[in-house]
């Protein structure tokens, strides 16, 4: 048996690094952990698992539906949001069609559209975001998909509400536009788009959100889109039956409701932002400054050296490598106490890491 040729050079997706007693700063997860009342959740429904789920995951899909202020038949769950990716991508490409997004970027973009044969246009980005004027200006008649990340992973910057709607007003009402907010709930820009506001009024955007980042439930794998009913009928035709497993499905009802664990998390976040921004500042290292709860540095030396340097001392951090930049790395932002101890271990990495000459 052979691969097929076209994924050949398809390279595996390489998650961050998890090594037993040592502090993970490296997949972005939440440093509180998962939502209580989440985990409460899904330990009532432990009893229940020999039962197939809700494939129509009605009951979720109705609190989002109170959530968002969207219908529920404009919400379609999936196993992560890196499912719904595959999803859209099986839905809408044929082999030979082109989808457009940033150069430094979520890889699964890439992934999805590879995986059925189209192909990817790579536009720069412009001061760690998506530069929607470029990214219009490349849409052309193969263009089927735009992936734009607000805020981009790993870089952590934002595009505004009149960017997005200058990108949705120029391209053709055929593109699809996929917007990924997995980071959406820790954006503290005043002028970040109101996305669920702009459904009706554009039928070609899709919005992508994820329960694993503030709600704390990675390991659950429950990711969901937001788009007009038609578009969340053709994806439905791809998707797998019962896609979205019950525990999921009930500790995302419950999190969805922790207002005060969503809270608590942005404030944790916000004091983590202001950590690292002085720390930085002080050591005289360039970064972006961030919407997420991650953020990106240019150390000038090899990131894989300050990667195995961070993990003598304790900690783990994601080399920017894979993504292109090799003198860069991701921290994920974590408590007062993870970000003093990540610092040390930062320190330690800079002082015996040689720089790049």
């Amino acid at each position: 048996m052979e691969l097929r040729e076209d994924l050949r050079d398809l390279k595996p997706y390489a998650p961050g690094k998890l090594v037993p007693g040592v502090l993970k700063l490296a997949s972005n997860e939440n440093p509180l952990g998962a939502s209580p009342l989440g985990v409460a959740a899904l330990k009532n429904a432990a009893d229940s698992v020999y039962l197939y789920p809700d494939g129509a995951a009605v009951a979720l899909r109705e609190a989002l539906s109170a959530e968002l202020g969207v219908s529920a038949n404009q919400i379609l769950l999936g196993n992560g949001s890196d499912e719904v990716l595959t999803l859209i991508a099986g839905a809408y490409l044929r082999p030979g069609d082109k989808a457009i997004t940033g150069d430094v970027t979520f890889s699964e973009y890439h992934f999805a559209v590879r995986l059925f044969g189209g192909s990817v246009q790579f536009v720069p980005l412009k001061d760690g975001a998506f530069d929607l004027t470029a990214i219009g200006a490349a849409v052309d008649a193969k263009t089927k998909i735009v992936f734009v990340c607000n805020p981009n992973n790993p870089t952590g910057g934002y595009f505004s509400a009149q960017a997005l709607e200058g990108l949705l007003k120029k391209v053709s009402p055929s593109v699809l536009v996929v917007l990924d907010e997995a980071y959406a709930h820790y954006v503290e820009a005043t002028d970040y788009p109101d996305s669920m506001r702009l459904l009706n009024k554009y039928p070609n955007l899709l919005v992508l959100r994820t329960f694993s980042k503030i709600y704390g439930l990675a390991a659950l794998r429950v990711g969901y889109a937001v788009a007009s009913s038609q578009v969340v009928e053709h994806l439905s035709v791809v998707r797998q039956p019962f896609n979205v497993g019950t525990l999921g499905q009930v500790a995302a009802k419950a999190a969805l409701a922790d207002k005060a664990f969503v809270e608590k998390s942005r404030l944790v976040n916000r004091e983590g932002v202001k950590f690292w921004t002085k720390a930085f500042q002080d050591l005289k290292l360039f970064f972006f400054p961030t919407q997420a709860n991650f953020i990106a540095v240019k150390v000038d030396r090899d990131a894989q050296a300050v990667f195995n340097a961070m993990l003598e001392a304790g900690v783990t951090i994601r080399p920017m490598t894979s993504f292109g930049l090799k003198d860069w790395i991701r921290i994920t932002i974590g408590t007062g106490e993870q970000n003093a101890l990540c610092l040390k271990a930062l320190t330690h990495a800079l002082d015996t890491v040689p720089l790049i000459r």
